[in-house]
């Protein structure tokens, strides 16, 4: 190779490894300092998130669910569920057998009308009564109900409503 040659040759290569150094430059820099991308725009408009359900207005009043004992338990007695519905607020209360009232905690009305709450172990005299949960929904005037405590099968019951102070 002339001399010409090898310095049109060396002048190729300088660019060559340049171009190659700019690029890999460009790949190795560290990522909060290159610009970021535009981003890019959707031709399809996104669709627009679904309305929630319109949420269930119970009118006031109480419901009173009440249970039988399972048949040949000891454990397992009569119970009674009170819902009480006053001002858009829903609370009640828990009986086992001869066991006083038991407030109903975290009771949560959803918008589709389902709800659930439970109650804590308590004691009445030296009777306990197990911790208990209650799950159900509401329909127009009428709910059904679960019941479901510690040592007994879940047991279903319905009520309708009555009008507070009737």
């Amino acid at each position: 190779m002339d001399r010409r040659g090898l310095a049109v040759f060396r002048g190729s290569f300088l660019v060559l490894v340049t171009a190659a150094c700019v690029s890999v430059q460009s790949a190795c820099e560290y990522p909060a300092a290159t610009p970021p991308a535009p981003a890019a725009i959707s031709p399809v408009p996104a669709a627009a998130p679904a309305a929630p359900a319109p949420a269930i207005q119970l009118a006031d009043g109480t419901w009173r669910v009440q249970g039988t004992r399972v048949p040949g338990s000891r454990r397992c007695g009569e119970w009674l569920v009170r819902l009480t519905s006053a001002g858009g607020q829903l609370s009640g209360t828990v009986s086992h057998a001869r066991n006083t009232a038991i407030p109903i905690q975290n009771l949560v009305l959803m918008p589709d009308g389902t709800f659930s709450g439970s109650t804590p172990a308590s004691m009445s005299g030296s009777r306990r009564a197990p911790p208990a949960t209650v799950t159900g929904q509401f329909s127009g005037d009428t709910v059904n109900l679960t019941f479901d405590s510690e040592r007994c099968p879940p047991r279903q019951g319905t009520a309708t409503r009555r009008a507070l102070g009737g």
